[in-house]
């Protein structure tokens, strides 16, 4: 049975949330291993006085998407992201009762990326999850052909800079409405104003973005964008959303043209705007897949042992390199390597590695050479 958006939130305790925010999500994806914030989180746990309140700076770098784009990332003052944390938890009955509120009702989990219990792990958000069918359920293919026929279009929009445009004080629009937030500004103590209050302390009193990296800016964007994605459900559109990125299938070119107006109108609402260059109207049938996963999806090929050898090691990394080099997409590069990395710990002959010790520094010397 497919799981519903509040179903993964209920999973998730006010102490497994914390947990999972402050010691697995301080540091971004992007970073190494080596960078955790376990040892903090246990420090924290000694401490009985809260920390305090007040702006503080925050370390910024980049980290590739693709070839040519960078992602300016962030991380915070460790005191500063512990007291956005802390917010969180003291107040996650409330943000679950919100997300019931904007997606109650909807026939498919319209967000696909976003916080969730993992069986054996502390961490609550991977941008990157294996997805498992019989929870998730594949809505592509049940809004391609509906009741009303099959679509004709799909819509691909993107918020332009989504997290470094998320305003702080939209967070409590998004809880309690922009009239009542407004009301009571200047009550410091009232909840939804003290998790503004920390997330702007946590970027040195700035009032707009979100720190791209920590988990809990995941969970932030959540509590507006679940708001936007009411709204146009209760228009009958028909779409999903990654993060930022909107698939809406339509009928004509006309509606999408409507679901475009609609989606910037709600965005416009909180201080959001459109990604002109990203938005596109595709006209259907194109495989729902990415055409470079169709040829990367039976490579490498496991051999009449049950062992992946070397040999097809090496052709897997020449298609990938080659889709890499043809797309100028570095994604592909990523899938590859964790597909290999899954590989590796299930079928994979451990001494290809010693075959070709260099075979990792081939993506790196293709790209940065």
């Amino acid at each position: 049975m497919n799981k519903k958006y509040t179903d993964f939130m209920d999973e998730i305790s006010s102490d497994e949330l914390y947990e999972g925010l402050l010691a697995y999500g301080f540091f971004a994806e992007k970073l190494p291993p080596v960078f955790t914030a376990v040892p903090f989180f246990d420090y924290c746990k000694t401490v009985s006085i809260p920390f305090k309140t007040g702006w503080n700076e925050y370390i910024t770098f980049r980290a590739m998407r693709n070839i040519s784009i960078s992602r300016l990332m962030g991380i915070p003052n460790p005191f500063k992201y512990q007291i956005v944390c802390s917010e969180l938890k003291d107040n996650w009955d409330k943000l679950q009762a919100h997300f019931h509120n904007q997606t109650v009702g909807q026939a498919h989990r319209i967000s696909r990326i976003h916080l969730r219990k993992e069986y054996g792990k502390e961490r609550i958000f991977k941008m990157n999850y294996k997805k498992n069918w019989r929870t998730d359920g594949n809505p592509e293919l049940d809004l391609l052909i509906h009741d009303k026929g099959t679509s004709r279009f799909i819509v691909k929009a993107d918020i332009s800079t989504c997290f470094p445009s998320i305003y702080t004080h939209s967070i409590p629009w998004a809880l309690v409405g922009k009239e009542q937030a407004k009301k009571t500004v200047r009550k410091e103590n009232e909840w939804y104003n003290r998790i503004d209050k920390a997330c702007s302390d946590m970027r040195n009193g700035e009032t707009h973005g979100l720190l791209i990296g920590p988990h809990a800016s995941n969970l932030l964007s959540e509590i507006i964008l679940t708001v936007i994605d009411k709204k146009l459900y209760d228009k009958s559109y028909r779409y999903v959303r990654n993060i930022d990125d909107y698939d809406c299938y339509v009928g004509s070119h006309d509606e999408a043209q409507r679901f475009l107006k609609d989606l910037e109108e709600a965005l416009r609402e909180f201080d959001l705007s459109l990604n002109h260059k990203k938005t596109k109207i595709v006209e259907l049938p194109i495989g729902l897949e990415k055409n470079w996963k169709h040829q990367l999806n039976d490579l490498p090929k496991v051999g009449e042992s049950g062992m992946v050898k070397y040999p097809q090691v090496n052709t897997f990394i020449d298609t990938a390199l080659m889709l890499a080099t043809e797309t100028g997409n570095f994604a592909i590069i990523n899938y590859a390597i964790k597909k290999l990395k899954n590989q590796n710990s299930l079928t994979m002959k451990r001494d290809w590695l010693q075959n070709d010790s260099c075979i990792w520094q081939r993506f790196i010397l293709t790209f940065y050479t």
